[in-house]
């Protein structure tokens, strides 16, 4: 296939997730798969922010968590940290704990959305660093327990406990 014909489908593709049709967005969503680029998955997390159907949200979550390329990575730290992705950044941490891809080296996104959030995403970050299977440089483990266990005084009972696990759990790395 052509660098010409290639474009075209890749335009064709991204015109489908535009779509209002929930089938053609389906459709073109399943096609990313063969056909999609890393930074197409900027326009679904557009997508999941904008779309009102559930079914189509669990193709856009089960697609997301199914992402292998490293590099991604970047891409879904950067969307958490957006306020514009404020109202799915639960669901974004979530797909990070799900993904293969390892979050490691981004310990201090997840300790602060674990010490500054509301429960659910709190939960979710707290997943992801459970999940963690890199190293951690020890000063920087260091930094994140000390971040925890400032932040003890001041979070709710729901979270605490939540906290001192993971104060333990970066130990462990």
């Amino acid at each position: 296939m052509t660098d010409k014909a290639k474009k075209a489908l890749h335009d064709k593709l991204v015109s489908g997730l535009q779509s209002s049709d929930a089938k053609v967005v389906t459709e073109s969503i399943n096609q990313l798969r063969e056909e999609g680029q890393l930074e197409d998955i900027v326009i679904l997390f557009d997508l999941l922010m904008k779309s009102k159907d559930d079914d189509l949200k669990d193709t856009i979550l089960k697609f997301l968590a199914d992402v292998k390329e490293k590099k991604a990575d970047k891409i879904f730290i950067d969307a958490i940290l957006n306020k514009k992705y404020k109202t799915i950044r639960k669901d974004l941490t979530g797909i990070c704990w799900q993904s293969s891809i390892d979050f490691t080296k981004h310990v201090e996104v997840f300790t602060d959305l674990l010490v500054n959030s509301d429960f659910e995403t709190a939960f979710e970050a707290f997943t992801v660093i459970e999940n963690f299977t890199g190293k951690i440089d020890a000063d920087k483990k260091a930094e994140e327990q000390n971040k925890l266990k400032d932040a003890i005084p001041n979070a709710s009972e729901e979270i605490k406990g939540m906290i001192h696990e993971c104060i333990h759990i970066l130990d462990q790395f």
